[in-house]
């Protein structure tokens, strides 16, 4: 692997996790490495295959081509703000040009996402603030659920200066970025909560897809040190030029892998900064000479912890491990939790931490078959006119998964969550759900 190709398979925060897509080692001068596409349907990583090698020869001249489509049936059981059933789909596009491999800009790449979704989910009877369905509620419309046939979410260009060192530019995806081994893959493909693939401390100043600009440094082949600065306002389904003042947010992220004996483990820490943009602070007086007042404050900020440890592996291997693919490299299983801060003065959670297990072949003869159980609590600080009208001082979800995989490329998952909402009055409620994934 060349030293570019290692540097684009080390996964990074939001914006800067690069490929989201398997890799395998480039044999060839790009930095994007090749894969190999072809194989029969049972045993190809994606289902179209190499289209009668096309596929190939285009990625060798630096087109890369991906697609995924999700279909979710999830449903209310128990509790929450109603009782049903409800059926959504998403579909998403990615185009990558390695401008490097082409020979038209040494350490270019131009990175495109586009998605597109229609249905409906659980989210709105769900009861919870955070959604419950990650995978149907972005990108963000406004309206909840709305249909979307077209939205490009990321358009990105990264400029790579040396093994070293590398920044990008323009319109990308930023929820989803704080990956784990066993807690990521933005709804696609593990835990289906977004309270197991993002810190909820977040959630204030991190928009899902927005403008912005960051470096990154890679100073050995296990750590990484991205720095961004963002728009705040999302801008899912427009350009993003006209909200270029309504906030901005400075992302610092250091990630790195270790191994704990001969298990594979890693870790990352991150702080976040808010400003120039109103923030509630509901640390001041809401009454002003004898009427209601809504006090401001202009910043805000949050730092969330992130790990995982394999604690078992059935063939162990040198080899990083991938992160941006939401995937267990290793057979095996493992342990993941999440910790977080925010500043109680302008956000309602001012605390949140959860924990879980994962893992992948537990059966004979299921090797690619996943699972994961975890729980994921939310601390409300206690706010006039907020607290026990409102909201309540905490939340609680538990959530557990099975994901058969049919072929490599598709996977069909059983899920189960039990959500305690914040919402004052919003009983408990009781989630099961189906997931079909398949990769084109």
């Amino acid at each position: 692997m060349n030293a570019l190709s290692l540097l684009l398979a080390v996964p990074l925060n939001g914006p800067w996790a690069l490929l989201a897509l398997p890799q395998e080692e480039s044999k060839a001068t790009g930095l994007l490495p090749l894969i190999d596409y072809s194989g029969e349907v049972a045993s190809r990583p994606y289902f179209s295959g190499d289209w009668g090698g096309g596929r190939e020869q285009l990625a060798r001249k630096g087109w890369r081509f991906e697609a995924s489509f999700t279909q979710n049936l999830f449903g209310v059981v128990e509790g929450g703000r109603d009782e049903g059933w409800r059926y959504g789909g998403k579909l998403d596009l990615f185009v990558n040009a390695d401008l490097d491999r082409m020979g038209v800009v040494p350490g270019g790449l131009v990175s495109m996402h586009t998605e597109s979704r229609y249905g409906n989910s659980v989210n709105g009877i769900a009861g919870s603030i955070l959604p419950v369905d990650d995978t149907l509620y972005f990108p963000l419309t406004d309206e909840p659920d709305a249909d979307l046939g077209l939205a490009i979410t990321e358009l990105r260009y990264t400029q790579f200066f040396s093994k070293h060192s590398a920044m990008f530019l323009g319109k990308f995806t930023v929820l989803g970025g704080d990956v784990n081994e066993f807690a990521g893959g933005h709804g696609y493909e593990q835990f289906v909560s977004h309270a197991f693939s993002n810190p909820s401390v977040a959630a204030l100043i991190n928009p899902y897809s927005t403008l912005g600009t960051g470096l990154l440094v890679l100073p050995n082949s296990s750590w990484t040190i991205t720095s961004a600065l963002y728009c705040s306002t999302d801008s899912s389904t427009t350009t993003g030029f006209d909200t270029l003042d309504e906030g901005l947010t400075w992302s610092t992220t250091v990630r790195g892998q270790y191994r704990l004996g001969d298990k594979p483990g890693g870790m990352s820490l991150t702080g976040q900064y808010g400003f120039d943009n109103d923030f509630v602070d509901f640390s001041g007086q809401f009454v002003h000479q004898g009427g209601l007042s809504l006090p401001l404050t202009h910043d805000t900020w949050n730092a969330y912890w992130n790990g995982w440890q394999y604690l078992h592996v059935e063939e162990d291997s040198d080899k990083p491990i991938d992160l941006s693919d939401g995937r267990l490299d290793r057979q095996g299983l493992g342990a993941f939790a999440r910790l977080g801060i925010a500043d109680d003065d302008t956000n309602p959670v001012d605390f949140m931490a959860s924990a879980g297990f994962g893992g992948r072949g537990p059966f004979s003869g299921r090797d690619e078959d996943s699972w994961g159980i975890g729980y994921a609590f939310a601390n409300v600080k206690e706010q006039a006119f907020l607290t026990g009208t409102l909201l309540d001082d905490g939340g609680n979800r538990i959530e557990a998964y099975y994901s058969f995989a049919v072929t490599p490329a598709v996977f069909l998952t059983l899920d189960a969550q039990q959500v305690d909402s914040i919402l004052a009055g919003v009983d408990a409620a009781t989630i099961l759900g189906v997931r079909l994934r398949a990769r084109f």
